[in-house]
């Protein structure tokens, strides 16, 4: 799995204030590719002194055996 692009943009609440990140990632599609999407979103991510608060992957395309992920 590459990670092919990312960007991020200032985001706050009443009670934090952060950022929201989008990563553009690319990987050989298949089976073991399929777990890992299917697990992403129910992912434990420790992040020290960082709060994650939704992880979701919006789009999933594949093409010629590979497979082009937004999250």
């Amino acid at each position: 799995m590459t990670i092919v692009d990312a960007t991020w943009v200032r985001w706050a609440s009443a009670t934090f204030v952060g950022a929201r990140h989008t990563l553009w990632l690319q990987a050989v599609a298949g089976a073991t590719l399929d777990r890992w999407l299917a697990d992403v979103p129910e992912a434990e991510i420790a992040l020290r002194d960082h709060l994650l608060a939704d992880l979701v992957i919006t789009a999933v395309t594949r093409t010629d055996g590979v497979a082009r992920i937004t999250i």
